[in-house]
């Protein structure tokens, strides 16, 4: 590639949205936006801000606040420009992140950003939520709870309008159980169908819904714990940020 041609390509990728899309994100439709923003939701909640956003991590509500995601999701794409300009186009690392930081790009790749905030910032809500309900599923008795998780039960977070789905840990605690049990078993007796199975192509199949089960969040088996953690996303689409109330 001539510097003509690298020139023409980097006008293109910070002056075009969908080229951009499709050279950095290799999207080409909505459901592969979907995808990167699942992508980026897991990312991000479970390992980027576990200590902030995650309540299997978190050691209080202080630093709850969703601003942190889309300065996450900024660098995160960075990076995928940073690969394509190393490897297309022979950029150095340093090159390449002082292209992207260059003002006008910067706020052509924020935009980008802020609309997949906007659009897809359920995903990483649901993420949050679900760490909850993993909080409790790791906790060891349903007689000692801890001040986060008392903090939440009495806020906002498990309430819509005003009705309360929990009435206390211990009864929660027992939900949780019950609904990994209920998957568990779930699972067990889809390993059984698989083992089972001659035709390849069914167990092929039979292997991939294994796998999207292994995946569904523990919410999905009960319904008190379905409609907490709709609650929870509910609340959440609504704020920025957490500031408690003592």
């Amino acid at each position: 590639m001539t510097n003509t041609e690298k020139n023409k390509f980097i006008e293109n990728i910070f002056s075009d949205r969908t080229f951009f899309e499709v050279n950095i994100l290799e999207i080409v439709s909505n459901d592969d936006r979907i995808e990167v923003a699942e992508i980026l939701a897991k990312r991000i909640i479970r390992l980027l801000l576990k200590e902030e956003l995650n309540f299997l991590y978190m050691k209080d509500m202080k630093s709850f606040k969703f601003s942190l995601i889309m300065n996450l999701m900024f660098r995160e794409i960075a990076n995928e420009w940073v690969s394509l300009a190393e490897d297309k186009l022979a950029l150095s690392r340093d090159e390449a992140i002082e292209l992207i930081h260059e003002k006008r790009r910067a706020i052509f790749v924020l935009g980008i950003v802020k609309e997949y905030y906007r659009h897809y910032k359920i995903y990483f809500i649901q993420e949050i939520a679900d760490s909850f309900i993993e909080l409790i599923e790791n906790m060891q008795s349903s007689a000692n709870s801890t001040p986060l998780v008392d903090e939440i039960l009495n806020s906002e977070f498990v309430k819509s309008e005003n009705i309360i789905i929990v009435y206390s840990y211990s009864q929660l605690w027992g939900k949780v159980k019950n609904a990994h049990y209920s998957k568990s078993k779930e699972l067990t007796k889809l390993q059984l169908k698989i083992n089972e199975e001659i035709d390849i192509k069914v167990k092929r199949k039979l292997e991939y819904a294994q796998e999207l089960l292994e995946e569904r969040p523990l919410a999905f088996f009960d319904d008190a714990l379905l409609r907490l953690r709709n609650a929870m996303v509910q609340y959440m689409m609504g704020i920025e940020s957490y500031i408690p109330i003592h």
